[in-house]
């Protein structure tokens, strides 16, 4: 048995340019440069400090949950603007985004109810 002192340390790097590019313009990259979170150090937001898995609600209680916690933060307006240019998903400024778009509601998993025809 070798010890960890002894055996070369291994380092990965992206090997190609091409696979270096790919990843500094991926969406996510993109939207963070262009679209950056501001700091407010006079200003916090009251999501700081909260479990993340609170804004991305699975049912109608936990959309609450997550709205009431928006209601309180003085940055409200500025997390909804920055959901919204950045095409995100979850609970921003206290209203339910999925790839920047507003829903009303919860979506529910599952096939959706047939609709009755009018008889």
């Amino acid at each position: 048995m070798t010890s960890t002192a002894s055996r070369p340390m291994r380092t990965v790097a992206l090997r190609t340019e091409s696979r270096t590019a790919s990843v500094l313009t991926s969406h996510g990259v993109t939207v963070a440069y262009t679209h950056p979170t501001p700091s407010a150090p006079a200003q916090e937001w009251a999501c700081a400090g909260r479990d993340p898995e609170q804004f991305f609600p699975t049912d109608d209680a936990m959309l609450a949950d997550a709205v009431a916690v928006c209601g309180t933060c003085v940055l409200r307006d500025t997390c909804l603007d920055l959901g919204l240019s950045r095409a995100e998903s979850g609970v921003w400024g206290g209203t339910l985004l999925q790839g920047g778009k507003v829903l009303e509601r919860v979506p529910v998993r599952g096939r959706p109810t047939k609709a009755r025809s009018a008889a």
